[in-house]
């Protein structure tokens, strides 16, 4: 423990680093701050759906994590690239942003994949999206290029942590 906050101090020692565990969502992460939570409706091919987002916003930057649980069909295979691929568009919308770099991970065994993109007016989105069985958690940096160091914007996003 005693490794993990020198190591979380070396990083952004302005950043009050705590970690959000959501029981009913399955996760666990890191936050530079008190998260707030929200659900919106969305309008998806699979139908009205709901995301729940628990995020904190910096001066420049958001981080947050959100999750939205779709039918069992439509996260199956192709169905479950091309709702990956809506919320990446969705998010790049918002930035006004083409990807710069973009690859397919794993997430504690799950299929996911990890974005870079930049935008309008110097704003950046690096993201990671993973699908678990009928859930796709969507894990957020969005903000000025130089509003948050890259590795906290990294420990952010690797701290994801699926409960089971």
């Amino acid at each position: 423990m005693v490794i993990v906050c020198a190591a979380l101090a070396a990083c952004a020692p302005e950043l009050d680093w705590r970690e959000l565990s959501v029981p009913e969502g399955r996760f666990a992460v890191l936050l530079p701050g008190k998260a707030q939570h929200e659900s919106r409706r969305l309008e998806t091919t699979a139908g009205a759906l709901t995301m729940t987002m628990y995020a904190y916003s910096l001066k420049q930057a958001t981080m947050g994590v959100a999750y939205t649980d779709y039918p069992a069909a439509a996260l199956a295979a192709e169905h479950g690239r091309e709702q990956l691929n809506a919320a990446r568009d969705a998010l790049l919308r918002n930035i006004g942003g083409g990807v710069r770099s973009e690859e397919d991970i794993s997430i504690e065994g799950f299929p996911g994949r990890q974005v870079y993109a930049e935008g309008r007016a110097g704003a950046v989105l690096k993201a990671r999206f993973v699908a678990v069985g009928s859930r796709l958690y969507q894990i957020a940096y969005v903000g000025a290029k130089d509003g948050v160091a890259m590795t906290d914007v990294d420990m952010f996003l690797t701290s994801f942590k699926l409960r089971h």
